[in-house]
């Protein structure tokens, strides 16, 4: 095995122009399957964010919700008869819409999510919504997400640097009084959080009795699966019960059905792969081919066809580790690159960390066993 990576390695590493082309071609595509399937990962975890953050055990929902972003209504009266099972512990109702935010300093007006729930008990994770409970409470008050776009304008810096903001939205005068850390998705630039009450004074022709979301919490130790099969009867087919994590699958089928970014994104990376195959063979195929009277040679002194193979198959890995971590670390910065342009968290996994670097290592270890074929088929006699 010594003798096989010996021999390999001093012909890869022989004419130093064609290692480094070669590596580059694999630390092309490395960069590039990391970067298209981080960024369709990244689209999609954002995307159901808020549907992750809500900590209720079941969510009751309209039948005719496909997302929450884009919710219908349901009967809040619902929500009344729900409070009568025995292991309910809370109930509560929360809304969600779009306004018009215009900015005090250009006054352009942009798209923005406004949510109304409980401010004291809010069921969903928002990191600083409880320290400013008491200000929600009051007319006029909401938070602002610092992770939103900035064509808002210097929001979160104004509030977090000078104090609160004095700000148009919906063409009523709303003060921030802080901010939050959330985060925005591919359906919304910025987010908003109040209370319900300030929620239905930003949107006065809304009905009062109607409400987007019914979070549920039970008492400790309970199945939701089965306490919402309890509660179907108590809400009939005005509306649907999911729990948190059903209801973040239909989310991300939702975006999946509708943005194809399995499509784009995979194909992004297909072409990545085959961009490291096509360089990889042609840099193996050209070191056989020069080589072909060396190889000759091994197999004249009974070499076998396996042993050339081990010989190819080793400059191919090692290739393949050549290229794959500078690849890793080109992909990190264009993640944080990434992050920063578009406001949207662009993590790396373990996961595809290991399945790109699996994917690298059978795309170099192809293209040396196609290009072995030429060796395998060398006569001795022929080559000399």
């Amino acid at each position: 095995m010594r003798s096989i990576l010996r021999v390999a390695w001093r012909q890869l590493s022989y004419h130093k122009m064609k290692l480094a082309v070669a590596a580059a071609g694999v630390v092309v595509a490395v960069m590039l399957m990391l970067v298209q399937l981080g960024i369709r990962q990244g689209a999609i975890d954002n995307s159901v964010a808020v549907a992750r953050r809500i900590t209720a055990d079941l969510v009751v929902v309209s039948p005719r919700t496909k997302t929450i972003f884009q919710s219908s209504a349901f009967p809040r009266r619902l929500l009344f008869r729900i409070p009568g099972h025995p292991a309910i512990d809370r109930v509560q109702a929360a809304y969600m819409s779009q306004a018009k935010f215009r900015s005090p300093w250009d006054h352009q007006e942009f798209p923005i999510s406004v949510y109304g729930v409980d401010p004291r008990d809010p069921m969903m994770d928002l990191p600083g919504l409880l320290a400013h409970a008491n200000e929600l409470e009051l007319a006029d008050r909401t938070l602002f997400d610092r992770r939103s776009r900035k064509t808002y304008g210097p929001v979160a810096k104004h509030v977090e640097e000078v104090g609160p903001l004095m700000a148009e939205i919906n063409y009523r005068k709303v003060k921030i009084v802080a901010t939050v850390n959330v985060g925005i998705s591919i359906s919304t630039d910025g987010n908003l959080y109040m209370s319900p009450a300030n929620f239905h004074r930003l949107f006065p022709a809304r009905d009062p009795g109607n409400a987007d979301l019914g979070l549920i919490r039970l008492k400790p130790g309970l199945d939701p699966e089965l306490v919402r099969k309890e509660l179907e009867p108590y809400v009939g087919n005005e509306a649907r019960i999911v729990t948190r994590q059903r209801l973040v699958a239909d989310e991300e089928a939702y975006l999946r059905d509708t943005a194809p970014l399995d499509f784009i994104f995979g194909m992004g990376a297909a072409v990545g792969f085959f961009i490291g195959f096509v360089v990889v063979y042609q840099i193996l195929y050209t070191e056989v081919t020069n080589h072909l009277p060396q190889f000759a040679t091994l197999k004249a002194m009974g070499f076998s066809d396996r042993y050339l193979l081990g010989v190819v198959l080793s400059q191919s890995f090692m290739l393949a580790f050549l290229g794959f971590f500078p690849g890793f670390v080109f992909a990190l910065g264009i993640y944080k690159i990434s992050t920063k342009a578009i406001q949207m968290e662009f993590d790396m996994t373990l996961e595809r960390a290991v399945a790109v670097f699996l994917l690298t290592v059978f795309m170099c270890g192809l293209s040396g066993i196609i290009a072995i074929r030429k060796a395998w088929t060398a006569d001795p006699a022929d080559v000399f």
